[in-house]
């Protein structure tokens, strides 16, 4: 499924910048405003039941410690696995800040996974809608935990959201799958006590001005900033066919 969200060659080849950018800061600004949220969500509560005081964390996908930096307090240990050596270091200095021990470990799972250590508790936050092979990656997770993993992730891709924007910039329609439901449907398949609980909480656009949101949107599209659409909503760039569902 996840095949289906490929953005066009000929997009990606028109393109000002590319549209496969990485922002930390992003992934910072969502660390710090899940460090300042009070209260536990669901996925924080389910952690701390299973977690016994001190005990090890393992966060796949930890980017800057959005979701296992919540955890310190009980926390013993944290290992936080990540792609991004910058982010690794980041969350490293916000543990060590917190009086949390931390391991980090660069690299992709489950590339990594022999050479990281099993935790109580392992967590993996917004990171299953760029899994291939959700199998696999879930059966890794589960060898590392000896209590319990808690995913998280949104119920829709977490682009989904500009589907409306590529229909009427490049006249292209968007997938609607894969969603949650997929994702338990897989869990389910591997014979895992899948217990699913759904909540809220409202989308935050990250960055320091609506011009920031603009530019982050617009190269998403494959166009630049400055690019208009006319009154009838229709693109001044050329439309593309609707991609076959």
């Amino acid at each position: 499924m996840l095949a289906e969200w490929a953005i066009p060659d000929e997009l990606l080849q028109a393109a000002p910048a590319s549209p496969f950018f990485f922002d930390p800061t992003v992934f910072i600004a969502a660390a710090d405003e899940a460090l300042a949220r009070a209260g536990d969500s669901p996925s924080d509560a389910a952690a701390r039941e299973s977690l016994p005081e001190g005990g090890a964390v393992l966060d796949v996908g930890v980017g800057a410690g959005a979701a296992s930096l919540r955890l310190a307090a009980r926390a013993g240990h944290i290992v936080g696995v990540d792609l991004s050596r910058e982010l690794l270091d980041v969350f490293a200095t916000r543990a060590q800040a917190l009086g949390v021990e931390s391991t980090t470990v660069e690299g992709g799972w489950p590339d990594v996974a022999a050479r990281t250590s099993p935790a109580d508790v392992v967590l993996c936050h917004h990171v299953v809608y760029n899994v291939a092979d959700l199998a696999g990656f879930a059966d890794a997770l589960t060898a590392h935990a000896t209590r319990r993993v808690v995913v998280e992730l949104t119920t829709t891709h977490p682009l989904a959201w500009m589907a409306p924007y590529w229909e009427a910039v490049h006249g292209l329609g968007q997938p609607d799958r894969p969603t949650a439901d997929d994702a338990v449907d897989v869990l389910a398949s591997l014979g895992l006590d899948v217990r699913r609980q759904r909540w809220q909480r409202r989308l935050q656009m990250i960055g320091e001005s609506d011009a920031d949101h603009v530019a982050r949107i617009a190269r998403r599209l494959c166009v630049g900033p400055h690019d208009t659409l006319r009154s009838d909503g229709s693109s001044r760039r050329r439309r593309h066919p609707t991609r076959a569902k």
